[in-house]
């Protein structure tokens, strides 16, 4: 049960993480309607990782909250801004699972 409390706080923190870069990217810095929603957005962020905390060791959870981060990132990027998926970002990709996969060792 705790491996699926975590897993849901960290999948529903990094999506707000990657809600609040969009607004914040869609402001292009002077839009301060995004970019107050877009720090609202990142406050809440807290809210998952302070509830994470309570189930996981920091160094665990930091490892796997940046991991998923930046695999739903390479995913936004592809295919919300269709920017191309390259043989660095697939390398990048390969290794943050890596990580993922080492930190469960």
């Amino acid at each position: 049960m705790k491996f699926v409390t975590v897993t849901i706080l960290i999948g529903f923190g990094v999506a707000l993480t990657v809600i609040a870069d969009i607004l914040l990217k869609k402001s292009g810095g002077v839009d301060w309607r995004y970019i107050v929603i877009g720090f609202f957005v990142y406050g809440l962020v807290a809210i998952p990782v302070a509830l994470a905390f309570r189930y996981t060791e920091f160094g665990k959870l930091f490892l796997i909250w940046e991991v998923v981060a930046v695999i739903l990132g390479m995913i936004v990027a592809s295919f919300y801004y269709k920017e191309h998926f390259t043989v660095y970002r697939a390398i990048a990709l390969i290794l943050a699972l890596a990580a993922l996969y080492f930190s469960y060792k």
